[in-house]
């Protein structure tokens, strides 16, 4: 079994990480929606998938469809209060709109006759000609095809195309929202100073801090802070950026060994807030459950234990 002294290392390193996953996180949080990232990210998917990158075909179209973009003003701003999602099955339902497949569906309905594939593709035809948009008017055709004119299933393979392309642009956005995680995580470890390594040596020592504080009886409480104090394994001495505490505490300028050390730990601390708070935190649960009793009855029923 785990000294306790390692669990509190992992538990204070855990802890550590944790805290700066949920800064990193909210920052990148506040800056996406600022941006509007999500929305102009979807905007510019929407426009890829549907090969309108100069948004005057089939993209403005779909933007201006309430079901697309129901806080828009429709054709005078499209653009105007963006979404930052699009249920695959309104998108579906804004193609057929205005494709025209619906009020064509309905006519033939009216008249008392089922629609055939060749008029509905004629109908697709003569909105989104072959020539303008051949990519997309065989992928529409094709589906009509496939699903012998039956609208409903036309529009599950419509939402799930929709959905497929979402799950390619959902992939690059984590991308580049892991990109700038990093690249925030990296300018918050450097400002706090969160080096890992510097980390996990504070809690490995205090233990044997607060036994010598306390075997000590001319110490005081005040005395006892500022000792644990001085000792913070987080944060910059009192001399500023790139100080540390020498031996007789004064504050002393980095060193060519310091840089190299801080520079590991700092790259330490920046990965491992790549894995997110929720990683860290399930972490934290099951090392403090190592250090208690085990799992609860509720976590073995929700097959939340560690061991399930």
């Amino acid at each position: 079994m785990f000294s306790s002294v390692v669990l509190d290392v992992a538990v204070g390193l855990i802890f550590g990480f944790l805290a700066m996953s949920l800064a990193t996180s909210a920052i990148v949080e506040a800056i996406a929606s600022l941006l509007k990232w999500r929305s102009r990210t979807l905007l510019n998917g929407v426009k890829q998938l549907v090969n309108d990158q100069s948004f005057s075909g089939l993209a403005r179209s779909l933007y201006e469809h309430a079901a697309i973009n129901p806080r828009g003003p429709g054709r005078s701003a499209p653009t105007a209060n963006l979404p930052a999602y699009i249920d695959p099955a309104q998108f579906a339902n804004a193609v057929i709109d205005i494709t025209g497949l619906s009020q064509q569906v309905a006519r033939s309905q009216l008249a008392g006759a089922p629609p055939t594939t060749e008029t509905l593709q004629a109908v697709v035809d003569s909105k989104i000609s072959d020539t303008a948009n051949p990519q997309i008017n065989q992928l529409l055709r094709g589906i009509i095809e496939r699903n012998g004119g039956d609208l409903d299933k036309i529009r599950q393979e419509l939402a799930a195309w929709f959905d497929n392309g979402m799950d390619r642009l959902s992939g690059a956005y984590k991308r580049w929202t892991q990109a700038l995680s990093f690249a925030i995580a990296i300018l918050l470890t450097v400002l706090i100073n969160v080096d890992a390594i510097e980390l996990g040596k504070g809690v490995w020592k205090q233990p044997t801090l607060v036994a010598k504080l306390s075997a000590d009886a001319k110490t005081d409480a005040v005395q006892a802070l500022a000792a644990l104090d001085e000792r913070l394994p987080v944060g910059w001495s009192s001399g500023g950026l790139f100080m540390k505490r020498g031996a007789d505490g004064a504050p002393v300028r980095f060193g060519a060994w310091d840089w190299a050390s801080a520079a590991l730990g700092w790259l330490i601390t920046a990965f491992a807030t790549l894995f997110g708070a929720p990683f860290w935190f399930d972490a934290l649960q099951s090392i403090a459950r190592l250090k208690g009793a085990g799992p609860s009855p509720d976590e073995k029923a929700s097959n939340r234990a560690a061991a399930a």
